[in-house]
Order: structure tokens, then sequence, then C-alpha cells
């Protein structure tokens, strides 16, 4: 939308479509819109945003560390402490993204260190206090770049916490389907959940990125903590990759489904056709779980139109294709051999798809 005229004209169209008792505060929706124009920014601004805080909290903390402000605990926990509740206020008060990267950065440094500052060696109590710091934040201030920070860091805390306490690597693989079926609810249900104007609805896009980049980050984290999976007759990290696979492989096929039931697919041949395609394609790829996730990320983020999602999708699938051809787990034939049955399965899709498409035209 251009202007607020086009805007204007848009809610009177769709007040004169709606029920009878269905109203719009006109004022409220052109503020809001107004507000939403001045402080847009593209993914590109808030990854720099980003890689800035990381730059900034490294350098303020070189700078405590070469003026030995780090020896004294208790000022580093009354510190911390301080900058905890101004980087709070401010990301209350103000809203920019300017002040959003200042307070974000004054929020990690000072809870590094009141975290710092209670000198422990306890991993778990380290890990649990930074749930307890993100969840509580996260409660108090619902802005994207520190709504998404929180959640990535109780996210990773949690798996941190599995790692430090658990060397089966099944685990990873149960949470990593929880984080998959979490990711698809939250996609699913989108419109729900802003329409409820709740809690969830006012973190739900920091919360969708961060499932998303979980997803992609415990997948690289599976297919990479696979080593010697034939030295041992039970290994875990063996068959938390194959868990993962398999995950993968129904939340692709139901995605299929959805595709198709969208598309208007109803032929059985041809949805039968379509089902065996992508079994073979997945079957080829079962010892590498990353690229039937970057599959699914990409069905996904396409279906759901998630264009940040799609891109990282895009550029993740290389990655884990680099990474299945260079294992040594394999040997050179077997990857071959998949590689080349999988290149062969998408081609056969790829005139599937389009005799479907003319088959549709000539309709």
């Amino acid at each position: 939308m251009t202007n607020n005229q086009e805007l204007l004209k848009k809610i009177e169209a769709l007040t004169h479509d709606s029920e009878a008792g269905f109203q719009i505060n006109n004022q409220k929706v052109v503020e809001e819109y107004q507000h939403l124009k001045e402080n847009r920014t593209n993914i590109a601004i808030k990854i720099l945003s980003i890689l800035g805080i990381i730059l900034s909290v490294l350098s303020f903390l070189a700078a405590l560390l070469f003026l030995n402000l780090l020896d004294e605990k208790l000022n580093l926990i009354i510190s911390g402490a301080l900058l905890l509740i101004l980087s709070i206020v401010g990301l209350k008060k103000y809203s920019s993204i300017i002040i959003d990267t200042a307070s974000i950065t004054l929020y990690a440094v000072g809870g590094w260190m009141l975290i710092y500052g209670l000198d422990t060696n306890n991993t778990n109590l380290i890990l649990v206090l930074c749930i307890v710091i993100s969840s509580c934040t996260l409660v108090i201030v619902q802005r994207y770049l520190l709504s998404l920070l929180n959640m990535l860091c109780i996210i990773y805390a949690i798996f941190a916490l599995i790692a430090n306490n658990f060397e089966n690597m099944i685990y990873f693989a149960f949470a990593n389907a929880l984080i998959v079926v979490a990711l698809f609810l939250i996609s699913n249900h989108e419109a729900f959940i802003i329409s409820k104007r709740n809690f969830i609805s006012q973190i739900q896009q920091p919360l969708r990125t961060a499932l998303f980049l979980s997803t992609l980050a415990t997948t690289a984290y599976i297919v990479l903590s696979h080593f010697d999976t034939y030295e041992n007759s039970v290994n875990t990290s063996s068959i938390a990759l194959y868990l993962t696979s398999i995950t993968y492989a129904v939340a692709i096929i139901y995605m299929i489904h959805k595709i198709m039931l969208k598309l208007g697919i109803t032929n059985t041949k041809l949805r039968i056709t379509i089902y065996t395609l992508s079994l073979m394609i997945l079957i080829a790829t079962i010892i590498n779980p990353g690229i039937s996730a970057s599959i699914f990320l990409i069905l996904l983020c396409f279906y759901y139109q998630y264009k940040f999602g799609l891109s990282l999708s895009i550029i993740a699938m290389p990655f884990f294709l680099w990474h299945f051809y260079y294992n040594l787990n394999f040997t050179l034939l077997t990857k071959s051999i998949l590689l080349l049955a999988s290149g062969a399965l998408f081609i056969a899709a790829y005139f599937v798809i389009n005799i479907t498409k003319d088959q549709h035209e000539e309709l």
C-alpha cells in the first residue's frame, strides 16, 4: 500500500464485505500502519544489527578485561543487573532500530556480567540462569530482535543441558522432532494465532524464526556429530541420524499432501506417482537428514510464503550436499550412486510436474 488513501479504501472494502456488526478503528489502523512504515527494516539490516551487537559486546568485554574491571565479582553482579534493567527500560520506552541495537547490546553484556559475577563452575546452573533470564525478559518485552535473541538462548540452553547431561544422541533426535512439529504448528496456525491478540501472537514472528534457525542448527549438529557409524553395533549417533531422517520424511510427505490438496490434484494415479517418487528420493537421502531437512524447509517456507526461511533453506541445501559428498563414513561409490539416483528422481519429478501443468492448462 503506497499511501493512507489506499489503506482507507481497503478498510472500506473490508467493512462493506463483512457482517453488519463488524467495525474497524480507522485512526488506530492508520497510526499503526504509519508506525510500521517508519520503522520497517529488511532482513539485511536486521542481520547487520545482530552482527553489530556481537562486535559491540566483544569490544566492550575486551575493554573491561583490559582495564582489569572483571576482578570484582560483586561489581559485576551489580553492573550486570543495572545494564539489564537499563536495556529493558530503553526497549519499553523507545521504538527504533538504533535503540533496539544499543539496548540489546547492553542486555547481552549485562546478562554475561551477571552470570560471570556469580563465579560458578556449575554448567547446569549457568544454563538454567540463561533460561530464567531470557524467559523473564521475554515476558516483559516483546520486541522482534530481543525476543528472537531470548528464544534462541532458551532453545540452545535446553540443548546444551541435554548435551551436558546425556551422551545419547537420540535425545537430540527427539528434541529436533519436537522443534519440527512446533515450527509446522506455528506456520499452519499463523492466522489463528495472530487473531487472538495475546502473548503468543506478539512473539509469533520471532518464535517462527527461532524455531526455523533451531531446526537447521540441530540438524547440522546431528549430521556433523555422525562419525564412525559402522564401528559399533549400537551407535547412538547413527540411530539419531536415521530417526531424524524418518522425522523429515514424514514431514515432507505431509507437506506434499497439503500442496497437492492446494493445487487440486485429485487424480489417484498421479498422486501415487508423486508419493512414490518422493519416497524414493527420501530413501536415497536417509543417511544424510540435512538434505531432507532442506527439502522440508523449502516446501514449508514456499507453502506458507516465508521468504527469509526459503532463502536460507536454499542456501543450506548445497552445504548439506557438500558435507554428504565429503563424508568419509561412506564410500565414494555409495555416495555417487545415491546422488545420481536422487538427481534422476528429481528430473522425473520435474517432468511429472510439467505434464500435470500442461494438462491443467489444456483444461
